[in-house]
């Protein structure tokens, strides 16, 4: 079995949503960027109707377009009859789901009423099993906004999902060495046939009374009992598949690598070439029987005289996305903000605005023949509450998903000690990862993008050396350096990682974060993670036998399950808070797969490590692991596994390189293999906001090219496709006999097309990248301030009770950094205590309200806790919270709760006042302070013993989307009875514990709810 920086490989039964690469979305280069002087918004509609053709109000055309952000995937719709006015028809997402962008594609039906959508996290694209089997899939009623969400998880791959000419729709994913496809009525919103046929399909559509796929060098039919046929043989794989209305199919083919055709053929099998150009230069679209192709030389490769009925060609960019009629194109879609971290606080947001609201979105178009061009700016927002309730409700897909497998209690799972009960520790004892997210004691902290290029720079040049002093972030690590924890490993054949290479993988696999998206530069947090609970994206799922530990900016899972004895203690912990070790461990891991590859032989161009494109190799197995030769089969196959291959049909033929042709390339990362996309990063780079100015920019330098073209040293897609390197003939299809598999270009019923040659593509001195530093050795580490700094001191009278959320033994750290000393002028005097929500899986409890439970190192005295707001009747995923000081008061005192600046906005929190003698009082305000670190009043209350306050996270409008936060607390002893008494009426509450497995009991003295009344910050 192969092993990459992951440590594993996902079975072939198992489904893993949450992998570990991420892809950052980048705004339209026909966008203007925050870095550009700021003219006066676009419109969200065309306002000069004038320049639309005439009878736009009659026409029935519509635009469907999508875009993904932290909050979901935003399916956006516009009208002709409307002047193209955009409206968001539906924003999908998962909870519990930690992203910060949602990704997907769409098609649509041939009533132009209905879409039927693939989404995912855009961590997915990274993982095998996650890009295969990872994709969540709906239908948008895309004129009243209703979602209807499948049973069913898909392949992210570009063509799905394939809508024909009627109301139906084709899913698919690989099932074993076969494709199981799923026909969808969108009229009823459901999956009405699935099978599964032998052979790699792709590009799978309705077609007649069957679906239309292509596999190897075929067009193929597969009837409704799966039977399949060949209806056109093509020298290379087609792809593009799309039905038009008069009985013919749509496609394009390669052509000898550089050019590309667009054909027809018939259900009776009759195939003809309708035109040619240059691979990249033509496509074809279509929707509801008509077919479009784009391209700005279309008209010139392809005569109009012959083209069939119900096709049009279309005089815009072969990559624009068309209306339903053909009248708008789209050139251009994206946020025209930062390139990547959309959902990471990087600078604070004006007071009282929300940092979980999506950002506007900026459309180019074009009208094809007029040539009129129109710029629009959407502000995607769901159509009403219920509906944006059900684009966030979990899918039915998950509803097993995790059971694969799943039997009891896995391997080194146990409880950190005997005192450690799972249902009220933050942290997870019963973990199956080295380090257990939730611990304060060891936070992640956030590093800005000066900071990772000044890391990776020195890392490259094995120099990583800063020293971390004893207790580094609020840690009890003792003092160490980075790569003193992690030496760097010597190449064979010499040379070194070079910078972009390292910066290119970390901007895959984390986005160049190692908090979590929910920290800001300069913040502290849990540890960016991937698939720590095993739950493949449910929040009501914990799988401890499908876990996946990968850990913070380079995603290091190798040596990290709790079971793995690869790093010490030391080691783990180091790279779970310290981005700087976390670089060190990945550089080392990196360095490790260069020299396995050189041993086998496997180089590269000649294998010179300083030019970037020589990593190709090192990057594949990096990504989806090595399998090495079987010693007792020398017959076997080895080496690089099919996924990652250029060749193999899950990425489009004509694709070109990753971010060469703009930043829109990011919006579908899933087009692309790893190696592609890394190699894209170090050509382009992210995009990222500086703290200090608001300014976006690249986030590190990009490499030199001889030429100034990266592209020009991009190994073709058949580079790694040979009959002696890997059973793979793109020329040669290939049919088993006896067996209903059609041809195809990989040799092997497995797919087992595994690469263990040399490759030499290009002329390195001539084309190939080198890489530039912007950092030498002697540099220090940049300094980076939180945008959202904690408030450190009291501004309560001095006698107040204070019970901090955190024990006094937490230390508060940025780094080395002690910001609140010499400004904290109390102590915690009292306990804040949880318990949380659970349920009985596979024969164990499990505590699923701590996947969507996280920690910030912000708020008052540098920490809060934080998780989103659920119905009662989610048990599994409430979390209650009480505050308990270490006295008892006897006498009148106004509580008061801190609330911080992020991370809680809920309207519905309701606080629990128990007075000593099992009185129990409720209060229900607003956390929204409006971005303010504030102290905020629940009222004076006359309290006979030792009091409690307790706060639960279920609200009756809770779907998983306003966050309720925990801070501190406090009690103002009062002299008398105040004048914001409140009293109670004669029968107290029944019980002073509250459950979190049910709604709060009735208050006895109900109060109506309330905007916070605050007090002086601080």
């Amino acid at each position: 079995m192969p092993k990459s920086r992951r440590g594993r490989v996902a079975g072939a039964g198992a489904i893993s949503v949450l992998a570990l690469a991420l892809v950052a979305p980048l705004a339209s280069a026909a966008l203007t960027g925050p870095s550009d002087p700021a003219p006066a918004a676009p419109p969200d509609r065309v306002t000069d109707t004038s320049r639309l053709p005439s009878g736009w109000r009659q026409s029935d055309d519509r635009v469907v377009t999508y875009d993904g952000d932290g909050t979901g995937l935003h399916v956006l719709v516009a009208d002709a009859a409307h002047a193209y006015a955009w409206h968001t028809a539906a924003t999908l997402s998962e909870p519990g789901i930690d992203t910060d962008q949602w990704i997907g594609q769409s098609c649509v039906t041939a009533s132009g009423d209905r879409a039927v959508v693939v989404y995912a996290p855009r961590q997915a694209v990274n993982d095998q099993q996650g890009f295969q089997q990872g994709g969540f899939a709906a239908v948008v009623d895309l004129v009243h906004g209703t979602v209807t969400k499948l049973p069913e998880l898909v392949s992210l791959a570009y063509f799905n999902p394939g809508c024909g000419d009627g109301e139906q729709a084709v899913l698919s994913r690989p099932q074993g060495d076969g494709t199981h496809l799923m026909t969808v009525d969108a009229r009823q919103g459901k999956v009405t046939r699935q099978q599964t046929v032998p052979g790699q399909l792709t590009s799978a559509v309705p077609f007649g009374a069957g679906i239309a796929a292509a596999t190897g060098q075929s067009v193929v039919s597969v009837d409704r009992q799966g039977d399949v046929r060949t209806l056109a043989r093509t020298a290379e794989t087609p792809f593009r598949l799309v039905p038009d209305a008069h009985g013919g199919l749509a496609y394009q083919v390669p052509d000898a690598g550089k050019n590309v055709q667009v054909r027809r053929v018939a259900q009776d099998g009759s195939d003809r070439l309708l035109g040619a150009g240059a691979l990249g230069s033509l496509a074809v679209r279509g929707t509801g029987g008509r077919v479009f192709v784009t391209g700005k030389d279309a008209q010139e490769d392809i005569p109009g005289s012959a083209l069939p009925k119900s096709w049009k060609l279309l005089d815009v960019p072969a990559s624009a996305e068309v209306s339903t009629t053909g009248a708008l194109a789209l050139t251009g879609v994206g946020t025209g903000a930062e390139a990547a971290g959309r959902r990471t606080v990087d600078v604070a947001p004006a007071p009282g605005t929300r940092t979980d609201t999506a950002p506007p979105v900026g459309i180019a178009a074009v009208a094809p023949g007029t040539g009129a061009t129109f710029d629009f700016r959407v502000k995607p927002e769901a159509p009403d509450a219920g509906k944006a309730a059900r684009g966030a409700e979990q899918s039915p897909a998950l509803a097993g998903a995790t059971a694969v497998g799943a039997h009891g209690r896995s391997a080194g799972m146990k409880l950190d000690s005997v005192g450690d009960d799972p249902a009220h520790t933050t942290t997870d004892p019963d973990r199956a990862c080295a380090i257990s997210r939730n611990d304060p004691g060891l936070q992640a902290l956030q590093p800005s993008p000066a900071q990772v290029e000044w890391a990776t720079d020195l890392a490259v040049q094995g120099e990583l050396n800063v020293r971390r002093r004893a207790g580094w972030n609020g840690t009890d690590l003792a003092s160490y350096t980075p790569q003193g924890l992690f030496p760097p490993v010597a190449l064979k054949g010499g040379g070194r990682v070079p910078a972009q290479i390292m910066l290119g993988v970390l901007s895959q696999e984390s986005n160049l974060i190692q908090a979590s998206s929910r920290a800001g530069a300069g913040e502290s947090g849990n540890f960016i993670q991937g698939g720590y609970y095993g739950n493949a994206g449910s929040v009501h799922t914990v799988n401890w036998s499908a876990v996946d530990c990968g850990y913070g900016i380079s995603q290091v899972t190798s040596g990290m399950a709790r079971s793995d004895t690869t790093y010490t203690a030391e080691q783990q912990q180091a790279i779970t808070v310290d981005y700087a070790a976390n670089i060190a461990a990945g550089a080392q891991i990196l360095q490790d797969k260069w020299n396995q590859l050189y041993g086998h032989g496997i180089l590269a161009n000649g294998g010179d490590a300083r030019y970037l494109e020589n990593w190709w190799f090192a990057l594949w197995a990096y990504n989806s692991g090595f399998n090495e030769p079987a010693a007792s089969d020398a017959a076997a196959p080895w080496g690089l596994g099919w996924f990652n291959n250029p060749a193999n049909g899950l990425y489009p033929a004509d694709r070109k390189m990753f971010l060469s042709s703009g930043p829109d390339d990011a919006r579908n990362p899933n087009l692309w293999t790893y190696p592609e996309r890394v190699l894209g990063w170090a050509a382009y780079s992210q995009q990222k906001t500086d703290p200090a100015t608001g300014v976006s920019k690249p986030a590190f330098a990009v490499g030199s090219w001889p030429t100034g073209k990266a592209s020009d040293a991009q190994p073709p897609h058949d580079a790694f496709c040979s009959p002696a390197g890997n059973e793979c003939d793109t020329s040669k299809p290939r049919k088993v006999e006896g067996s209903s598999q059609p041809a195809g270009p990989c040799q092997r019923d497995d797919f087992k097309c595994w690469w263990h040659q040399p490759s030499s593509w290009t002329d390195c001195t001539a084309t190939c990248g080198t890489e530039v530093l912007t950092y030498g050795v002697n540099d220090p580490e940049p300094s980076v301030t939180s945008s959202r700094p904690a408030s450190c001191a009291s501004t309560l009278p001095p006698d107040a009770l204070i019970v901090d959320d955190v024990p006094n033994t937490v230390k508060f750290r940025v780094g080395g950094a002690r910001p609140c000393a010499g400004k904290k002028n109390w102590t915690s005097r009292g306990t804040l205590s949880f318990t949380f929500g659970s349920a009985q899986q596979n024969g164990a409890t499990v505590y699923p309200s701590k996947i969507d439970f996280h920690q910030l190192g912000a708020g008052f005295g540098g920490h809060f806790w934080f998780t989103h707001t659920r119905v009662p009747s989610f048990t599994d995923s409430v979390v209650t919270g009480t505050w308990t000081p270490d006295r008892s008061i006897r006498g009148w005192a106004r509580v008061m709760v801190h609330l911080p600046d992020h991370e809680a906005n809920t309207a519905q929190a309701t606080y629990r006042i128990d007075l000593g003698d099992g009185t129990v009082l409720d209060k229900t305000i607003s956390q929204d302070t409006g971005g303010k670190n504030t102290w905020v009043s629940l009222g004076s209350y006359e309290f006979h013993g030792t009091p409690s306050v307790s706060l639960s996270s279920d609200t009756a409008d809770g779907t998983g989307d306003a966050s309720i936060a925990w801070d501190a607390l406090a009690f103002e002893p009062q002299p008398g009875k105040p004048s914001d008494a409140v009293t109670a009426s004669p029968s107290p509450s029944p019980s002073s514990s509250p459950s979190p497995s049910s709604s709060p009991s009735p208050s006895s003295s109900p109060s109506p709810s309330s905007s916070p009344s605050p007090s002086p910050a601080g």
